[in-house]
């Protein structure tokens, strides 16, 4: 009886330290179309790294329009270009656009650190990118939350399994008690 219980204690140490941990949203990424970007409005904590893919068949830029360092070179179609937010940028808000075609525009707010980064109706940091020569169709930005893909099975799953399996030792335990 003992030693099923220890072997049921060491299976158990044994799931959960093979499943994955949980971490911290920090990548995300913006689509920049012909002519918008999506998500437009993002707010993100700092450390994030927020990332434009031009999935577009024009070349766009991501340029910040209120001087600060958010500034793309022209991104060709598939292209990317990245950022990351910094800790001394909570509370700031980041507007950018395409100078290519400067009806493209967005906006990424940076919290107050320590939040789950989601797409926002609210002012925040943002991802700025242009687009080249057409000045026409307007758009705006935005930006879909992607977790990281970590492998590993989902810890409800592991759970479910781990039970199931203790279930079964304990039945096996007791008729082998009586």
């Amino acid at each position: 009886m003992k030693r099923l219980l220890y072997l049921a204690i060491l299976s158990m140490a044994a799931m959960l330290i093979s499943a994955p941990a949980a971490s911290a949203q920090d990548e995300m990424t913006v689509s920049i179309q012909d002519f918008f970007f999506d998500p437009d409005q993002l707010t993100v904590a700092p450390g994030t790294t927020v990332t434009g893919v031009n999935e577009g068949e024009a070349p766009h830029t991501v340029t910040s329009t209120d001087g600060k360092e958010l500034d793309s070179a022209t991104l060709q179609p598939g292209d990317t270009y990245s950022f990351t937010f910094k800790e001394d940028d909570a509370g700031e808000n980041y507007a950018y656009q395409c100078t290519i075609h400067p009806e493209m525009t967005a906006s990424i707010t940076v919290s107050g650190g320590g939040e789950m980064t989601t797409p926002s109706a609210s002012p925040s940091a943002s991802l700025s990118a242009t687009a080249s020569a057409s000045p026409s169709a307007s758009a705006s930005a935005s930006v879909s939350p992607k977790l990281p893909d970590t492998g590993g099975a989902p810890l409800p799953l592991v759970a479910a399994v781990a039970l199931v399996g203790l279930g079964i030792l304990a039945l096996i335990a007791m008729r082998r008690a009586s």
